[in-house]
């Protein structure tokens, strides 16, 4: 089963500022029981995590292939795998 990732700010509120502490990336395959899967220092570590969740479940039996909405839209062959 493909799995869904997001990622999204661990935040306090002190003294009317919001505080960016890290970053944790959620699995929200199934909306109503979302799971936090890991936290990371900075925001690309936390994609990246996200990234290789979806991209690891997307490889089992009976998943659907991993889509390509974060892809680098210069390269042509990005987000495609090729038997080889």
């Amino acid at each position: 089963m493909t799995r869904v990732a997001r990622v999204e700010p661990i935040s306090q509120k002190r003294d009317n500022k919001l505080i960016i502490s890290g970053w944790r990336v959620i699995d929200v395959t199934d909306p109503n029981e979302p799971q936090e899967i890991s936290q990371h220092e900075t925001e690309p570590q936390a994609i990246e995590a996200a990234r290789r969740f979806e991209a690891k479940t997307a490889e089992e039996l009976g998943s659907d292939p991993d889509d390509t909405q974060d892809y680098d839209a210069s390269d042509e062959q990005a987000g495609k795998r090729f038997p080889g």
